[in-house]
């Protein structure tokens, strides 16, 4: 049964909804710093007594581990909120033409191979002037391009694409796995060739399945 609004404080209620809209607006969560700016809260203390009242009557989940570490679950109006309900930018108005969805298909490996998810985890709005047409969007699993500044957990965006050019950094398929690489094509096999001086290349032969993805055209990193 959903919640009712009742069980909220008026205080508690307003936070919730700058919760909501400063996620649609941004496509994060505010800090414990920002809500009590925007709420004239003095110290964290004081947020933080909010947001533990919010998660105990089930309207978000938190994580001690992030500095953004909101998850949003439901609205004032007892409404379930999932990536779908809650925007990561405004898509409105007559500016909407000048941003793009890009789906997050999952995660790639930057390392050995891994097995490759293909379903959208969720999309990002982003400025059409960022990405290419027809791009998505990968998690890094691994260290093997850091060299690159490629690190674990960034999202890259991949622009599709059924070939590369040598040196170009690509997402292949190795039978049936997903790895993020330099791509060097040199003749009877081609080299994935990592960033990173402690790591070996891999190599496949022509007998093996190998099929290009995308070309890596970006990388975005959160900062916490």
């Amino acid at each position: 049964m959903a919640k009712s609004s009742v069980d909220l404080t008026a205080r508690q209620r307003n936070i919730l909804d700058y919760l909501v809209e400063h996620v649609n607006e941004h496509g994060y969560p505010p800090s414990m710093r920002e809500i009590g700016q925007f709420f004239g809260i003095r110290s964290t203390n004081g947020v933080s007594d909010h947001l533990r009242a919010l998660e105990r009557k089930g309207y978000i989940s938190r994580s001690a581990q992030k500095g953004r570490g909101i998850q949003l679950l439901r609205s004032a109006d007892g409404a379930q909120l999932t990536r779908s309900t809650v925007s990561t930018s405004p898509l409105k108005g007559p500016d909407a033409a000048n941003w793009v969805e890009v789906p997050v298909l999952g995660r790639v490996a930057a390392g050995m191979p891994i097995l490759a998810v293909e379903l959208a985890e969720e999309r990002l709005s982003l400025p059409a002037a960022m990405v290419p047409p027809e791009s998505f969007a990968l998690r890094v699993n691994g260290r093997s391009m850091v060299e690159a500044g490629i690190l674990p957990e960034d999202l890259i965006f991949v622009r599709k694409q059924p070939r590369v050019d040598n040196g170009d950094i690509a997402v292949a398929m190795v039978e049936g796995e997903a790895t993020v690489k330099r791509w060097y094509d040199e003749g009877g096999r081609v080299r994935l060739q990592p960033e990173n001086r402690d790591m070996e290349p891999i190599f496949v032969e022509a007998d093996r399945e190998l099929k290009v993805l995308g070309k890596v055209v970006g990388v975005w990193r959160a900062i916490h």
